[in-house]
């Protein structure tokens, strides 16, 4: 199989697995350029985080997303900045600018991962082989489409202990209980949390989908966006 990477924020970095072996191998990267560098032999990288935006209206991408999810856990899909805001110097300003080209406000919680969509953005764009290998994905839309697809979204939050066991019978089903107890077993607490480490696996899961050819995309066809980067969550 290709060389394939999972990759989630954890904490201020990001947590990538992938096979090693027999097993599942992990390790924590502090930017996107670190991660991208150590790994420019990989045939894919998912990353969860929104990769394209648009210059003046919400992204389709995530509209589809939250539908394709369905029911509460929709609103796990925050929308991605619009182009013009992603610099903005903080959240107050990024609301003005969104609002003045017609549209929403900016959660909080979307605000501080921007920093983290400008290291992707920053990496994609001043780099083609790049651009070519990562992909972005949504750990809510692997999982659902795990289930069986459109509206089959977990309930259950990530973090609670029902959420928790739900994603990892899923993901046991793919890589295999006693694996995934393993990686689990191994990245400390400090690290990563167990949802980070689900969520990273699931980026896996559509990575290699991915590699194989039988991945889908919200939009299918992907679009692209004004800098030439795509636009579209994989699964």
């Amino acid at each position: 199989m290709s060389r394939c990477l999972g990759v989630d924020g954890a904490g201020s970095g990001w947590l990538a697995v992938w096979r090693q072996g027999s097993e599942l191998g992990w390790k924590r990267y502090e930017d996107a350029e670190s991660l991208w560098l150590s790994n420019i032999d990989a045939s894919v990288i998912a990353v969860d985080i929104p990769i394209g935006l648009e210059d003046g209206s919400a992204r389709a991408t995530d509209r589809l997303a939250r539908a394709f999810v369905g029911g509460k856990r929709a609103s796990s899909v925050f929308a991605a900045p619009m182009r013009p805001a992603l610099n903005a110097a903080n959240r107050l300003e990024a609301q003005t600018i969104q609002r003045q080209l017609g549209g929403m406000g900016v959660a909080a919680q979307a605000f501080a991962i921007y920093p983290k969509i400008r290291q992707w953005d920053h990496l994609l764009r001043g780099d083609a082989n790049a651009r070519a290998c990562v992909h972005e994905i949504h750990p809510e839309v692997s999982f659902a489409a795990m289930r069986g697809g459109f509206g089959q979204g977990i309930v259950a939050p990530k973090r609670t202990l029902e959420g928790q066991e739900i994603r990892l019978a899923l993901l046991a089903k793919y890589f295999g209980p006693k694996r995934v107890e393993r990686l689990r077993a191994a990245i400390p607490k400090r690290i990563a949390a167990i949802d980070d480490v689900h969520d990273a696996l699931a980026a896996l899961w559509s990575a290699e989908r991915i590699a194989s050819g039988t991945a889908q995309s919200l939009p299918d066809p992907p679009r692209v966006d004004s800098l030439g980067l795509r636009m579209a969550i994989w699964y």
